[in-house]
């Protein structure tokens, strides 16, 4: 079983940072991309395009084909990416066993093991989707269309000149709304509770007043309008009431991909994102965590990236200092 110097898990933006500074700094690194399964329950297989990253207006799936294109690049210039190896498997398990990690995958429906000293999780987050009569199916062709988003820092601007609505229950909601009539003008938003018990403080109520903000607590029973054609016109309301939209926000929260940080007992936040340090290494002495998984960051390419350049430079200047101790130690005289 071969022990390579760092382990990094998770094939978006961060992870692909990640895997491509640690190699860059000359350290031996496995990068874990991950299968079909793990990749349709990440971010990054589901952004379409970015414009609010210089350079990447016009790119289709910025992410995914920025992964492939590094990764190209690395095969190419085989005196740099000696150093790294790409699994396309997810990892499964991850153990502790003295001053090394042993992860478990699977490569070609064959249980394998690999040693690193060193571990990157970028296993990230997902967005959590609203229920059309028990199902997220109804939203899904609309979402791939366009016609809801779930970051208003990416996609706020992409609201302007739609009728807009949101759904979600918190006080968030609410914040997203005022910054939507404040950054972009928009009127009349309608907020869909979908059946669920609203959270709305009395300053969250004040605001929907002040912004013109109608509330409907009623559980959505249809989506009007058709993805293939005009796209989303709006929505059916069990109460009967029809709701005009061709833009929606969802703001219900996220899903971490926790569980390989938490089987190791890495500690997290009330969202279940890891808590790290300056570093971003976590309690777990020599693991690490990058991405829209980090607790109090925010959920953007570039701060992800950000982080996997920390991450790995500060797990390079460990390895070149031990070297360094050993390299500078005299050998010991035999006797």
């Amino acid at each position: 079983m071969e022990t390579f110097q760092i382990a990094v898990v998770g094939g978006g933006g961060a992870g692909t940072m990640a895997y491509l500074r640690s190699v860059l700094n000359g350290d031996r690194t496995a990068f874990f991309l991950g299968n079909a399964d793990t990749k349709r329950k990440g971010r990054a297989i589901w952004v379409q395009d970015v414009d609010n990253i210089p350079g990447m207006h016009g790119l289709q799936r910025p992410i995914t084909n920025t992964t492939k294109d590094t990764l190209k690049w690395l095969k190419a210039h085989k005196e740099i990416g000696y150093h790294g190896e790409a699994f396309k498997a997810s990892v499964t398990k991850i153990e502790r066993r003295g001053e090394l990690f042993v992860l478990h995958y699977e490569d070609k429906r064959e249980a394998c093991t690999l040693r690193a000293r060193y571990v990157i999780l970028a296993t990230g987050i997902m967005d959590r989707q609203p229920e059309i009569q028990g199902s997220i199916k109804p939203v899904l062709p609309f979402a791939n269309r366009g016609d809801f988003i779930y970051c208003v820092r990416c996609d706020g601007h992409r609201t302007l000149g739609k009728k807009l609505s949101i759904i979600g229950t918190s006080s968030t909601t609410m914040a997203i709304a005022a910054m939507m009539c404040e950054r972009y003008g928009h009127e009349d938003i309608s907020i869909l509770c979908n059946g669920n018990d609203p959270e709305f403080t009395d300053k969250d109520l004040d605001l929907a007043k002040a912004y013109g903000a109608s509330i409907h607590k009623a559980p959505i029973t249809k989506l009007l309008g058709s993805a293939r054609q005009e796209g989303l016109q709006g929505f059916q309301l069990e109460d009967g009431t029809v709701v005009e939209t061709n833009c929606c926000i969802v703001s219900l929260g996220i899903i971490p991909t926790n569980q390989l940080l938490l089987s190791l007992g890495g500690d997290v936040d009330k969202q279940g994102k890891a808590l790290v340090d300056a570093n971003y290494e976590t309690n777990i002495p020599n693991l690490f965590v990058v991405g829209d998984l980090v607790s109090g960051k925010k959920m953007q390419i570039y701060t992800a990236w950000d982080e996997a350049v920390d991450a790995a430079d500060e797990i390079n200047r460990r390895i070149r200092l031990k070297n360094r101790k050993e390299f500078l130690s005299p050998p010991q005289a035999s006797t």
